[in-house]
């Protein structure tokens, strides 16, 4: 039975129509917070004073209510639109740990005759590919690759109501306008919305000036191209700031005025708030990152990332994990199914209801090139979670290999960075540690000097 993509509010903080409108008197009216509130709570004028608040454009008395939505059983494409909303928090079923074998895709409802099967085809051949190279003893997290940006995801996201508009409108006006999985999934939003929190629907409205823009589209090579591990994920750091002790001592002294403690690394490190590291900003690329990886990197929010949309992929371009390359027979399946799925990506310019839904196409083992900017404390927890042992190889390569070359340009700083086992002196993973302790952290000790592992 195909199961058709949901989406529904499963939760909201309560009375927030009362917190919105209280946010809305509490610069102007006389008494307490909590008096206010009280006051609000059942107010029959609450809802238009928040439309009138909204209509003169003071917009953050909405950031006050919150939505828990859970989407069920959406495209993969769908899930990474979500996930682009920076202001909203996101969990999502791990394609590292659960097979996907039976959880099924998403099939535009428009596809019928000969459009239909081939777009079943190219599914059903790499949902077979997956699973038997799960059969042959590669790890989920290799297998993944092949699962096209069809294939069924299910997540929760938590956002407040300004976010969520934002994010309704640009389904409604901006690049998600031409796909039909948002639209519906919009749809189903606003319908609970005019029941949940009417107040918001004002804002759902287009306003003047608002389009799309040229959907990009997706790149085709006459034959695939297959990038080993140690070709993907090259990292280059291309901007670092140029006195960076003497910005983090400034910082410092601008937080402790009294001059009572002097400024060094080891106490900065030490402190429960070390917010001087959020003033050392760093800007890297990672060339060669499947659409895989890239979900890893996009889980960390406090970061301005430059990525290319799923819709300009290359479709020709895949990874060859080492658990795959190093066996014959493994290596022949995934290249038979990487090439039996190019072989019908070649066709789609031939059938335009097919090339409307290119993105679908996409793989999870497809390479892209991403920039972003991250500061020192976000590197921090970058470095902490990503270079651990236990993390995907993939997003654990690109960390290790960026290390290095912060290590490079700030080894006073940087040198005291690495997984938790390095950096806090014990292993934070409890009982699914590596037990590998001191041996990681004397590869870390030593990181600088040693060659790309």
């Amino acid at each position: 039975m195909e199961r058709k993509p949901h989406a529904a509010i499963i939760s909201c903080n309560a009375h927030g129509e009362a917190v919105c409108a209280s946010a809305a008197r509490i610069s102007t009216t006389a008494g307490d917070a909590q008096a206010i509130f009280e006051n609000a709570r059942e107010h029959p004028k609450n809802r238009a004073l928040i439309e009138q608040v909204l209509a003169s454009g003071h917009k953050s008395l909405m950031e006050h209510a919150v939505f828990t939505l859970a989407l069920r059983d959406v495209s993969v494409f769908t899930e990474e639109f979500f996930i682009e909303f920076r202001l909203a928090s996101f969990t999502v079923k791990s394609r590292r740990y659960v097979d996907f074998s039976h959880l099924g895709y998403y099939i535009p409802p428009e596809l019928e005759g000969e459009d239909l099967a081939l777009y079943r085809r190219y599914m059903d051949q790499l949902f077979q590919a997956y699973g038997d190279l799960l059969e042959a003893g590669v790890p989920r997290e290799d297998a993944r690759f092949l699962l096209p940006y069809s294939f069924h995801s299910n997540f929760y996201c938590t956002l407040n109501a300004r976010e969520l508009s934002h994010l309704l409108r640009e389904i409604r006006y901006g690049r998600g306008q031409d796909v039909p999985e948002l639209q519906a999934l919009a749809d189903q939003l606003t319908a609970q919305l005019e029941t949940q929190f009417p107040c918001l629907l004002p804002e759902l409205r287009q306003t003047p000036g608002e389009t799309a823009g040229e959907a990009p589209a997706a790149r085709r090579r006459s034959a695939p191209v297959f990038l080993p591990r140690e070709e993907a994920g090259a990292v280059s750091l291309l901007s670092v700031p140029a006195e960076p002790e003497k910005l983090l001592e400034a910082a410092w002294r601008m937080q402790r005025p009294g001059g009572e403690r002097p400024f060094t690394l080891e106490a900065l490190l030490e402190s429960r708030r070390p917010r001087e590291l959020e003033q050392l900003a760093y800007t890297f690329t990672i060339s060669n990152l499947t659409l895989s990886g890239l979900t890893h990197l996009v889980r960390h929010r406090m970061q301005s990332l430059a990525a290319p949309s799923i819709r300009s992929v290359d479709h020709s371009r895949f990874i060859l994990p080492d658990s795959i390359a190093a066996h014959p027979a493994r290596l022949e399946r995934y290249r038979r199914a990487v090439e039996a799925a190019h072989t019908i990506v070649l066709r789609l310019p031939e059938r335009p209801i097919l090339e409307q839904y290119h993105y679908y196409f996409a793989l999870s083992g497809n390479l892209v090139d991403v920039m972003t900017t991250m500061n020192a404390r976000e590197l921090q927890w970058f470095i902490r979670l990503r270079s651990c042992s236990r993390a995907q190889w993939e997003i654990r390569d690109a960390a290790v290999e960026l290390l290095r070359q912060l290590r490079r340009s700030f080894p006073e700083l940087f040198g005291r960075f690495g997984p938790g086992c390095f950096a806090g002196g014990r292993c934070p993973e409890g009982r699914l540690s590596c037990g590998r302790m001191e041996e990681i952290a004397a590869y870390f000790q030593t990181l600088s000097y040693s060659q790309r592992s």
